[in-house]
């Protein structure tokens, strides 16, 4: 590792998956953050009475994850104004945006979120980054997923002996936990996270036609109230097919 290149699927994702990966070990090394996407759900999606604080929101999120960066030790990142959720009706753009970085920043390592199901843009990142295997290396962190019908948080779902693991002493679980509060616009949503551990390992050889594992994942688990706008009404399959019918798959 030389220059690397850490993907967040989200302005949250370095927090939730890779604090002290970042701080123990990414920050030794060449380090520029992509965020693929704002972090924020499109104005269509919203409630009626909240889509005129859409670009309100997308400002907060932005000084959230500045301010995250800026406490990491991260000086250097880039982004997309693509909506939570849209990346997989963007991937051959933002394949294009990771392939200019690499090139123009020589990078020979990628840190993506791993294809567990926890979130579908972390599923569509974890894809697009496995385009680059062939000319750099992979690597992939755990963030949480729902695999045997419960949450699990920062494992893999299949488990592999080449796997890096971090385990946090109660001091650093203190530390994340106050990182954590900086996205004070998604606390509802990171009351779940787990802080035993943080995790990573070399690209695992997915079959991206087929969900990430049997059951119901992660973002899927209120799918009976696919009508509130915090609840994702995807379908895994409708995912999948934006993946296989992408120009790069």
């Amino acid at each position: 590792m030389k220059n690397i290149l850490f993907i967040a699927a989200h302005p949250d994702d370095e927090l939730v998956g890779a604090t002290f990966i970042i701080k123990k070990i990414l920050l030794k090394k060449n380090l520029i953050i992509f965020f693929p996407t704002n972090g924020v759900i499109s104005q269509e999606d919203m409630w009626f009475w909240e889509k005129k604080k859409y670009e309100e929101k997308k400002k907060l999120r932005n000084e959230e994850m500045k301010k995250s960066l800026r406490l990491l030790g991260v000086e250097k990142f880039f982004k997309q104004d693509i909506p939570t959720r849209k990346l997989k009706e963007n991937i051959d753009k933002t394949f294009s945006k990771i392939n200019h970085l690499v090139k123009n920043y020589k990078i020979d390592t990628i840190f993506c979120p791993a294809y567990e199901g926890g979130h579908q843009d972390h599923d569509v990142s974890n894809f697009i980054c496995s385009r680059f295997r062939n000319n750099s290396k992979i690597y992939e962190y755990a963030e949480y997923n729902y695999s045997k019908g419960q949450i699990n948080c920062n494992e893999f779902v299949k488990p592999m002996k080449n796997e890096v693991t971090i385990i946090l002493s109660e001091k650093e679980k203190k530390e994340k936990i106050k990182l954590l509060k900086i996205y004070n616009s998604e606390k509802g949503n990171l009351d779940y996270i787990s802080l035993e551990k943080e995790c990573y390992r070399k690209l695992y050889d997915y079959d991206y036609s087929r969900p990430p594992h049997s059951g119901k994942l992660f973002y899927r688990r209120f799918s009976f109230f696919s009508w509130h706008p915090r609840v994702d009404s995807d379908n895994p399959k409708n995912v999948i097919k934006k993946i296989v019918n992408s120009n790069i798959f």
